[in-house]
């Protein structure tokens, strides 16, 4: 019978957000509770790693040429967006199977299960990486063939960083998971230095240094886990039956979301040429601390979400305040500090970031719901909304952006997280009154 009653924050009774009157004092209780904690260190990494970002990118725009950056965009968008259709349900099914081992159990011979299938991808995600590159130039004409060929025998990183990820998140290894998030940034500052202490960093080079880094932490992460490969058969049955019953649903939605993951900066760079992609990324760049502290607790919550039938209202209530108030601060900072960090080159981007800006708040919106349902193994309507709204991505980049350039990219933005909110809001609804009749039928 599902734990109805079990407090999300610290598992006691009765059901936190039953009571509709959320006073100072819950949300100060959420936020020192296990919850709170956990969610609060992840928060820290996540601002960390934007701060990070921001060394970065300072680092490669101050090195390279405006359309070099926004050839470099391109390309990690390239990776961004063609990685997202490597995966095929192995990520969320593993997950979730890690989440419903209880915390004394042995998690090494699934992680190794896990790690084992990543690679295989990998090496397949590599292959279509090679291929791509002898197209690429005949498609956008950027000159980001031959870097992409350069890059592929590395590009093997990206399954398995989704899979660092997913196990962090499905065993609630939270610190683990903060540490991995700012793990790459903080390699590729150090090889970007050293290589700058030398010469200039061009595209290509800043591209390989990017994916090395990730790769080093990945091994780091790995060696921390310890997956074990007994038992390998048998534990890769267990994930392929869940990738079936469950997995597979949550693919075929972020096969959807692959087709617009990345599809606003190509379609920049088609009719708008390079120099505007730096420009969109930087505010992209800018904008994502509006959704990290949404992140940061959905994530927080995952193994906690398996077992309960509602989100507590405390975290929808402090979510609302920070994807708003968060929303108004970054928005009067980036005024400072864009022209401050990138110069004055990069002043064009604060004309999209007000779009940019609103698009990120809807977005952390969205991040509770989506983990509660995730857990719920709701796959059917995880894949319906991101049809949907995906669909409203397509449509509105492909009309929009021709005519308004990065304007229309980010009312497209706004336009598809407007969309997902409201579809998230009416299964999670849906989700949880029938959880709330079930419970009323067995308790009479």
């Amino acid at each position: 019978m599902r734990l109805a009653g079990r407090n999300l924050l610290d598992g006691r009774n009765p059901l936190a957000g039953r009571n509709p009157m959320i006073r100072p004092g819950d949300i100060r209780d959420m936020l020192v509770s296990n919850l709170g904690r956990k969610a609060g260190l992840y928060f820290g990494a996540l601002l960390l790693n934007a701060a990070l970002g921001i060394v970065v990118y300072g680092m490669l725009t101050r090195s390279m040429e405006v359309s070099s950056f926004g050839t470099y965009s391109f390309i990690i968008a390239f990776f961004a967006f063609t990685s997202m259709f490597f995966d095929f349900g192995v990520a969320p099914a593993g997950m979730r199977l890690l989440a419903l081992l209880r915390d004394g159990d042995d998690h090494s011979r699934r992680i190794g299960a896990l790690f084992a299938l990543s690679t295989g991808i990998g090496i397949l995600y590599m292959l279509l990486v090679a291929a791509a590159s002898f197209v690429v130039d005949a498609v956008f004409s950027r000159q980001a063939g031959a870097v992409l060929l350069a890059a592929a025998p590395l590009a093997a990183v990206y399954p398995l960083q989704e899979m660092v990820l997913s196990i962090s998140q499905g065993t609630n290894r939270m610190k683990l998971m903060s540490a991995f998030l700012v793990l790459p940034r903080l390699l590729l500052i150090v090889l970007l230095g050293a290589v700058l202490l030398t010469g200039g960093v061009d595209v290509r080079m800043a591209v390989l240094l990017t994916l090395a880094a990730t790769g080093m932490a990945v091994g780091m992460a790995a060696g921390y886990l310890r997956p074990s490969f007994a038992g390998l058969s048998a534990e890769i049955r267990i994930v392929f039956r869940e990738v079936r019953e469950y997995g597979r649903e949550v693919y075929a939605g972020r096969i959807v979301d692959g087709l617009t993951n990345g599809l606003d900066k190509m379609l920049l760079s088609f009719y708008h040429g390079m120099a505007p992609v730096g420009f969109y990324t930087l505010a992209m760049t800018m904008s994502t601390p509006i959704s990290m502290f949404s992140k940061a607790v959905a994530q927080s919550s995952y193994k906690r979400f398996v077992s309960v039938d509602r989100i507590d209202r405390r975290i929808l209530v402090v979510n609302l305040l920070w994807c708003t108030i968060g929303a108004l601060l970054v928005l009067a900072a980036c005024q400072l500090l864009i022209p401050l960090f990138f110069t004055d080159r990069y002043a064009e981007a604060l004309g999209v970031l007000p779009w940019i800006v609103a698009g990120f708040a809807l977005a952390g919106l969205n991040h509770p719901f989506h983990s509660f349902l995730a857990a719920q193994r709701q796959g059917r309507a995880i894949r319906i909304m991101s049809t949907t709204s995906s669909g409203v991505n397509i449509a509105a980049n492909l009309t929009l952006i021709p005519l308004l350039g990065m304007t229309g990219a980010g009312i497209a933005f706004i336009a598809t997280y407007a969309v997902n909110i409201v579809m998230n809001l009416y299964y999670y609804r849906q989700l949880r009154d029938g959880a709330a009749a079930t419970r009323t039928l067995e308790e009479g």
